[in-house]
């Protein structure tokens, strides 16, 4: 648009809540809405996020299965049905977007999405075709889930600031899931945290067969690749203050203006 002999930037008419060079909403706005999802946890909102919690939780399994090339249903009542034979429609379909979304980056002249989409692809072909079969199944069958739901809502967390292609419509859609990434992660990490210091005892069996079911995540831990139980609360505590160093790392470029 031509306005007074020059051309303006059309960041100049955006909304502010939807800009992403903007330091207040860069520096502010995530910590405010991680208190308001701590808030909300803590309320009667937080029956109606557990749907979210289990959710992201199956997406832990499901997401791991497919960068392994296998079909995996993300159902939202703790059941992530897994066929364990590769599928060329599930690597190649994943392919396909990875690659539209480097293209859209490309198009756009967005560094993040480019860059994305070639670590996306790279992790794929390492988890397909060189992981082995069993490590493979530790991913996606047995530590997958809980670690789904740390490192998948922190991502959730961190993609506020990443500015996607412009019609992914971010601007807007980064609040609800940086929201719905802060009540996964706090659920999960101040549960995990009870679990370390013995306040609560570690989540054996399934959510559908309840705590004998020996097919649940941390029984396959222990019994079926040797995990102790300290090895669990360890590991997964320690995952934790990984995912909140990222997020704190992140936070820090964009309030420093790196």
């Amino acid at each position: 648009r031509l306005l007074t002999g020059r051309l303006t930037d059309r960041t100049d008419d955006e909304f502010v809540l939807l800009r992403f060079d903007h330091w207040g909403v860069n520096t502010l706005v995530p910590p405010l809405l991680l208190l308001l999802a701590w808030v909300a946890n803590l309320s009667p909102l937080g029956f109606f996020l557990k749907g979210f919690h289990v959710w992201m939780h199956e997406f832990g399994h499901a997401t791991a299965a497919w960068m392994c090339g296998f079909r995996a249903t993300p159902l939202p009542f703790g059941w992530t049905p897994v066929e364990p034979v590769h599928s060329h429609f599930v690597y190649g379909g994943l392919l396909a977007l990875f690659g539209v979304l480097f293209i859209a980056g490309v198009k756009e002249r967005k560094v993040w999405p480019m860059i994305a989409a070639a670590g996306l692809i790279g992790l794929q072909y390492y988890m397909t075709w060189v992981m082995s079969d069993l490590r493979q199944e530790f991913w996606w069958s047995a530590f997958g889930g809980v670690g789904g739901e740390f490192y998948l809502s922190t991502l959730f967390m961190m993609f506020f600031w990443v500015q996607l292609p412009d019609k992914f419509k971010w601007g807007a859609c980064r609040y609800v899931f940086f929201f719905i990434g802060a009540s996964a992660f706090l659920n999960i990490w101040l549960r995990w945290r009870e679990v370390y210091r013995g306040i609560e005892e570690i989540p054996f069996g399934s959510m559908i067969n309840g705590e004998d079911d020996q097919g649940g995540d941390m029984n396959k831990l222990m019994d079926g690749f040797g995990w102790s139980k300290f090895q669990i609360r360890r590991n997964y505590l320690m995952l934790g203050y990984g995912c909140w160093a990222a997020l704190a790392v992140t936070w820090a470029v964009f309030a420093l203006r790196l």
